[in-house]
């Protein structure tokens, strides 16, 4: 309780409220904007946490996180276009709503509905991660190389159609961590003689090149394509935006029950946002007595949709702090921004940062209690904003990458990897490949490869000694299932589209 307090005392730190309220800002308005994603929104401001404190850092990219998350249903009603893939059954709903006359409500619900889901999954947060850091105390080396191979599957296992894209992607990411010195004997590989690869790839230029510089190419290819060919959207205005205790009260089955299915999906790995939201959507269909209203506006299938993705957020830090796990390409990115800030999540975390973790946790509640204010605030003035030309947008992103590249290390060479890395991720993409497993093979490969040396040694080559350890038989067990799981969740999404368009 007493590291509870002070995490408080440190979010609620001038400085830290202002970069809180800063990131809520930005991540509303990056999710806000169709073509944008939260994954963007993140990647643009890890270069700027390099600068400021472990605590200040982290509670930033809280704010860009949750904030993003919620600024999807803002395009999702006012546009019916989803801002975020886990705003699709916000549309379905608030975009119906909004050709009633009821935007304001709509929007208003929303920022409910997310408020009171982020506020669960901060609580799980603070309640479970301490207990399950406390359990990785008990991690060995060939414990910690099996988290390092399952978090390399759950990470390859979240490409939309291809595992074994997925695999490969996650294979080559392990190669690029390579470059650089043997952590083992200390000799150069892949250098090709050029000094600045001595240290290895830098992250950040990394990170923002695999997740940003992508999505830039993406808006130039929808310009082009759409010139000359220009539509004017119908605009809907806010309006009133009042709602009546009555009526949040009496959803709130819903959205209590759609903040447990969030807060189990966020636990899990490599189940994300979106599949909370359509499984939360879909139960509040099957429960109600009016299921034929789903698709028309309905408010209990909003609440619903937004409780839920919510949910997911703080939930999903849980592995990531305890088992250096993201389940998420945004999850991935926060572990990133661990790293430069010098945080090593697993085992030690919670022992050696505990101040700066806690800090955290119970920032994250307070990001989610001031998403109120500031998502009410800024859906007053969404209908302008979510219409912002992409091609104003387009070149601040790329000035923002180019400048964030090469602010960490003072380095051009950096901002040359970023333009590579970023080129070739557009070419995956446009492939089919995932995209998440090249920036975590630079985190969990420099753990994987002394681990697996430890290992060899302890077990004299004998790797089915393995079987004899209970923790490695679960990460066998969890690998296997998580490899599996895409299957699964591309069956749950189409089930769900196919019911819902019924």
């Amino acid at each position: 309780m007493e590291l509870i307090l002070s995490g408080f005392a440190t979010a609620l730190q001038p400085q830290n409220l202002l970069f809180i309220l800063i990131g809520l800002a930005f991540g509303v308005f990056v999710g806000s904007l169709p073509g944008m994603t939260a994954t963007m929104g993140v990647a643009v401001m890890v270069p700027f946490s390099y600068y400021l404190e472990a605590d200040t850092a982290m509670l930033l990219m809280s704010g860009v996180f949750c904030g993003a998350i919620f600024g999807g249903s803002i395009s999702a009603v006012l546009l019916g276009i989803p801002g975020t893939p886990a705003s699709v059954p916000t549309a379905w709903e608030g975009f119906p709503m909004a050709k009633r006359g009821q935007a304001g409500q709509a929007l208003h619900l929303c920022t409910a509905a997310s408020v009171f889901g982020g506020v669960v999954s901060s609580v799980a947060l603070l309640l479970f991660a301490p207990a399950l850091a406390a359990f990785a105390l008990k991690f060995g080396a060939p414990e910690t190389m099996m988290l390092a191979i399952f978090g390399m599957t759950v990470v390859s296992s979240l490409t939309a159609g291809n595992m074994l894209k997925g695999a490969i992607v996650a294979f080559l990411s392990l190669l690029l961590a390579c470059i650089g010195q043997d952590p083992i004997n200390g000799y150069s590989r892949f250098t090709f003689g050029n000094h600045n690869l001595i240290g290895g790839l830098s992250l950040v230029p990394v990170l923002i090149g695999v997740f940003s510089l992508p999505e830039v190419f993406n808006l130039v290819e929808e310009l082009a394509r759409s010139r000359g060919h220009e539509h004017q959207q119908e605009r809907i205005q806010v309006g009133s935006m009042r709602v009546s205790p009555k009526m949040m009260l009496s959803h709130a089955a819903t959205i209590i029950k759609s903040s447990v299915i969030g807060v189990i999906i966020g636990i899990i790995p490599a189940a994300s946002a979106d599949v909370a939201a359509f499984l939360a959507y879909n139960e509040s269909k099957r429960a109600s007595k009016h299921p034929e209203t789903f698709t028309h506006g309905e408010v209990d299938g909003l609440m619903a949709s937004e409780t839920a993705n919510n949910a997911v957020t703080g939930a999903s830090l849980i592995p990531l702090l305890t088992l250096s796990i993201p389940g998420s390409a945004p999850a991935a990115l926060y572990l990133g921004v661990l790293y430069v800030n010098g945080l090593r999540p697993g085992t030690t975390l919670f022992t050696n940062n505990a101040a700066t973790v806690y800090a955290l946790m119970a920032g994250f509640l307070l990001v989610n209690l001031l998403m109120y204010v500031v998502g009410l605030a800024y859906c007053k003035v969404a209908g302008n904003v979510v219409r912002v030309p992409r091609a104003v947008l387009v070149p601040i992103i790329l000035v923002l990458c180019v400048v964030g590249s090469f602010a960490c290390n003072h380095n051009w060479f950096d901002v040359w990897i970023m333009f590579v890395v970023g080129t070739v991720s557009y070419v995956l993409s446009k492939c089919g490949f995932p995209l998440s497993p090249i920036a975590l093979g630079l985190i969990l490969g420099p753990i994987f490869e002394p681990k697996l040396a430890q290992t060899n040694v302890m077990f004299k080559g004998n790797f089915l000694l393995l079987f004899t350890r209970p923790i490695c038989v679960v990460f066998m067990l969890m690998i296997l299932i998580s490899l599996t799981w895409p299957l699964i969740s591309a069956q749950i999404k189409k089930h769900q589209t196919s019911k819902a368009s019924v």
